[in-house]
């Protein structure tokens, strides 16, 4: 065993390692760690493409940017973007979403990838409920710091079904995506949606038994006409709820990481088996995250 390890020390990294892990760790934030894996091995770390799977699609897409950005310079545009998709990609990591890419001003996010666990379709209305409220905060910030004099808004289409993960392209650039009606039908549906509204396809409304337990309300039914669609599809509005009953939603709740009592309306939230927990700060839920099981049966 090397001296420095028997020192309790790490052992030190040449300038060519630190380049390398720099590179990895830079190449990872643009595109998914299996995509880095299958690059860096030189193709010795399979792609699964071609795979048929089920998943639940959300797109998010900002409603008035592009007359926004017209009247801003084009320092300020990119500044407000990154605040905009820092407060998204926060939500997204929250309830376990993929981050397929950035659009312009959407993003395109995955839930099943690359395996599913059963709640895909409220993970889903969880993250575009905590990404209206994120972006309500930021717009009020922006306006408080006099940055923002038109109006902005979110809108986010939510659709389930069966897609295909592939690795397409050319030679020159590849896209490691998933493809299929699911998509289409989730970006379709962002089009249609209002500013403030998420708008979700029958597959998604089917899945969700209890939306008051999530702290959202569906609408009634809408029959939309989608370009590219043939014939009408139905689609549901999906509002955040501004109160919640009692027994379903109590005022407080017990962190099951360290008992902390904290309040719902502003804590943060993991859905895990079809339940939802709660946690006063981030690295309880990180501990939960880990370790579910520890806690769960802690707290039996």
């Amino acid at each position: 065993m090397p001296a420095d390890r028997l020192r309790g020390r790490k052992p030190h990294l040449s300038v060519a390692q630190d380049a390398r892990l720099r590179r990895d760790a830079l190449l990872r934030s643009y595109v998914g760690d299996q995509v880095v894996d299958h690059i860096i091995s030189d193709g010795r770390v399979p792609l699964p493409s071609g795979v048929r799977l089920p998943l639940t699609v959300l797109f998010a897409d900002l409603c008035g940017f592009t007359r926004l950005a017209d009247a801003l310079p084009a320092e300020r545009v990119v500044r407000m973007l990154d605040d905009y998709f820092a407060a998204m990609t926060a939500a997204a990591v929250a309830h376990g979403a993929v981050i397929d890419k950035f659009i312009g001003d959407a993003i395109m996010l995955l839930y099943g990838v690359p395996t599913a666990q059963g709640d895909e379709a409220t993970r889903a209305i969880c993250t575009a409920r905590e990404m209206h409220e994120r972006f309500s905060s930021l717009v009020r910030q922006w306006r408080q710091a006099g940055q923002l004099r038109r109006h902005i808004g979110l809108a986010i289409g939510i659709a389930s079904g069966d897609a295909v993960l592939a690795n397409v392209g050319s030679a020159v650039r590849m896209d490691y995506t998933v493809i299929g009606t699911a998509v289409n039908l989730a970006a379709r549906l962002t089009t249609a949606a209002r500013s403030g509204v998420t708008l979700v396809s029958a597959a998604v409304r089917q899945q969700v038994h209890n939306e008051q337990q999530i702290g959202v309300r569906f609408g009634s039914r809408r029959t939309l006409r989608l370009k590219g669609f043939v014939g009408p599809i139905t689609a549901y509005t999906c509002r955040p709820t501004t109160r919640r009953p009692h027994r379903l939603r109590p005022q407080s709740i017990e962190d099951p990481v360290c008992g902390m009592k904290v309040d719902p309306v502003h804590a943060l939230m993991v859905s895990h088996r079809h339940r939802l927990y709660y946690f006063c700060s981030p690295a309880c839920r990180a501990k939960f995250r880990r370790s579910p099981q520890v806690y769960l049966s802690a707290t039996a």
